[in-house]
């Protein structure tokens, strides 16, 4: 059995303080900004709750499989990221995703998508910063 992390969200711990979505573009892009995030934070204007929209990292994931340039693929941890250089950035992936949990940097015209920071030997910085343990890190087992 192999082990696989994934991000686990709590929407409801969540205090919309974007820490997370800060840390994501700043140690991906090297800047503060949140539409360069790999995960996004959005408030219920009914219920005033808020809901993170990230990676779920699954186990067949619909947005590799509606990729039709297998830009989408898994990297050598496992984890489902975007090879930019074969991405033809034709939306599929994001339209295919049930989580929401791919972007459109309209800036570089490229997609984004949380990657689990690989080879960050503290794992994600999203539930390293997060002050309240709204996103953590489950280790399951692969078959």
């Amino acid at each position: 059995m192999a082990l696989q992390a994934k991000l686990v969200t709590h929407d409801e711990l969540c205090r919309d303080c974007q820490a997370c979505t800060l840390a994501c573009s700043l140690y991906h892009e090297g800047e503060c900004n949140l539409s360069l995030a790999r995960l996004r934070v959005l408030k219920d204007m009914e219920t005033y709750r808020f809901r993170i929209l990230a990676c779920r990292q699954c186990d067949e994931p619909d947005c590799m499989d509606a990729c039709p340039n297998e830009a989408l693929r898994p990297d050598e941890w496992g984890i489902p990221v975007i090879f930019q250089d074969d991405c033809l950035s034709c939306g599929e992936c994001q339209a295919a995703c049930p989580y929401n949990a791919l972007f459109y940097d309209t800036r570089s015209g490229r997609y984004l998508k949380c990657d689990m920071c690989a080879g960050r030997d503290e794992g994600p910085v999203c539930a390293q910063v997060c002050p309240v343990s709204a996103i953590t890190v489950e280790t399951v087992e692969m078959a």
